[in-house]
């Protein structure tokens, strides 16, 4: 089992661009997912207000699904979640799966709070973009060096979806 804490430390340490990587993701939630020692301080206007553990309540989750459905007792559906390690396939799942709940919720016109964590207080919310004409920047020729000369372009773009992200500075680091 990959600690989160040391996954997080390799992948910063690899990548110096911001770029998506889907092994990364699956990577990541498989670490979150079995991870039982990691945890996150949850902080609110007044500071540090509690601390959450993702795989332990994951866990919890997954005993109580197996309780309800194999109806056995609470306690031995824990018994066997407690040391059971979960599969890449499962994380693939739960990436998808978060990924919808993020794309649904947005859906909803309301923004998605994301927690307060040590250094950052970070919403979402879905934006809509109105169709219009926008201008870009069109290679128009090259210059004697191999340069690349640029004149403003304009294309036509269809209304869409974007996401706006809210992150002001933490009442928690203000003080």
């Amino acid at each position: 089992m990959e600690s989160v804490i040391e996954l997080l430390k390799s992948i910063s340490s690899e990548n110096d661009t911001c770029t998506s990587s889907k092994k990364d993701e699956v990577r990541v939630m498989r670490a979150v997912m079995n991870d039982t020692t990691y945890s996150v301080g949850v902080y609110g206007n007044e500071g540090k207000k509690d601390e959450f553990n993702p795989s332990v309540t994951f866990r919890e989750v997954c005993a109580s699904v197996i309780s309800g459905a194999a109806k056995i007792p609470a306690n031995e559906a824990n018994a066997l979640i407690k040391d059971y390690e979960f599969k890449r396939s499962d994380a693939e799942r739960m990436v998808e799966f978060s990924k919808e709940f993020v794309n649904t919720y947005l859906h909803t016109g309301r923004k998605l709070p994301l927690g307060g964590r040590a250094s950052s207080n970070i919403s979402l919310a879905l934006k809509p973009v109105p169709a219009g004409e926008r201008t870009y920047p069109k290679v128009v020729d090259i210059d004697k060096d191999g340069n690349k000369i640029y004149a403003p372009g304009k294309t036509y773009v269809p209304s869409y979806e974007s996401v706006r992200v809210f992150a002001p500075a933490p009442v928690w680091k203000k003080k």
